[in-house]
């Protein structure tokens, strides 16, 4: 038996989402994949032992996290580089799912949730903290709408949002692995040292996301992708205040060259590399907009939206 567990896309809600407000996240069609291993063999991600242990605290099951292996080679890029699509996460959510396939327990919709909220404590248990809603999107699949509760480590308010209809969008690829870590850092100390400042800059990117939200749920592309735009500003705006290259300056230069064609694009993610996404407000503009970004330096990644989320085969 092997489970699968698909990698993610943050559509928005970036650093916001740390502090109450909602983002946007997308499960992706690459995913990691969990299968049975020799005990001895076995070298498990912190995160997987980390979720068995709670699960073993549970009650739920007692598994050896060395007795299962993972690649998650499918959500790298070529030379086994960071993209940014959540490896650790869906390596994570595999993981627990199969572990809960292994113990004889169904993965149906309502178990995906289960496996999501408690892979996603494992998740920051060994990492130190996190939003974790790539490991929610991950389980669920689709498009989620994640809020967090005050209490970090309690569970959050998860939506299944109706994704992207009809919208073009596309992947980018900047060229440069970022440390999610080393950006939130420096974010967290603008907060130290300017609290209003950085509550102004979370609104602003929290409008955004609400912004893409209405546009999203109207089906109105050309509002979807001016809301996208101002995701952007807004990630470039906090990224200027905190000293950090949130939005570098090759995306920049190229968000200035496609808005005048009717394309947007941010970062997905913490920033400062990375992947980052693109709308436009229709399939002939977003060829031009992934032609202007290969002029720039970004490789197109194919990718589409993973509605399965965790699942047994």
């Amino acid at each position: 038996m092997r489970v699968r567990a698909p990698g993610k896309l943050m559509l928005a809600g970036e650093y916001a989402v740390l502090h109450g407000h909602p983002a946007l996240v997308m499960a992706v069609d690459r995913c990691a994949v969990a299968s049975a291993c020799d005990v001895a063999a076995g070298t498990p991600f912190p995160e997987i032992a980390a979720t068995f242990a709670l699960a073993r605290e549970a009650g739920l099951f007692d598994v050896d996290p060395r007795a299962v292996r993972v690649d998650a080679s499918a959500l790298q890029g070529d030379r086994a580089r960071k993209l940014g699509l959540g490896s650790s996460a869906a390596a994570c959510v595999a993981a627990l799912g199969w572990a809960w396939a292994s113990a004889g327990r169904a993965i149906d919709d309502e178990a995906r949730l289960a496996i999501g909220l408690l892979a996603r404590r494992g998740h920051r248990r060994a990492q130190g903290g996190g939003s974790g809603v790539d490991v929610i999107a991950s389980a669920l699949g689709g498009v989620v709408r994640v809020q967090l509760a005050d209490d970090p480590d309690a569970a959050p308010r998860v939506e299944r949002h109706a994704g992207l209809g009809a919208a073009p969008w596309a992947v980018l690829w900047t060229g440069t692995p970022a440390r999610t870590s080393d950006m939130i850092a420096r974010v967290e100390a603008y907060r130290a040292r300017d609290g209003g400042g950085f509550a102004a800059s979370l609104g602003r990117i929290a409008e955004a996301t609400a912004a893409m939200e209405r546009a999203l749920a109207a089906g109105d592309v050309s509002a979807l992708v001016e809301a996208v735009a101002e995701h952007g500003r807004a990630m470039a705006s906090l990224g200027h205040a905190a000293g950090a290259p949130v939005v570098t300056e090759a995306m920049a230069r190229l968000a200035a060259r496609i808005e005048p064609m009717g394309g947007a694009c941010k970062p997905s993610g913490a920033g400062g590399g990375d992947v980052a996404v693109a709308f436009a407000r229709d399939a002939d503009t977003l060829a031009a907009v992934t032609e202007a970004a290969r002029a720039e330096g970004f490789a197109v990644v194919p990718l589409a939206i993973d509605p399965r989320g965790v699942a047994a085969w």
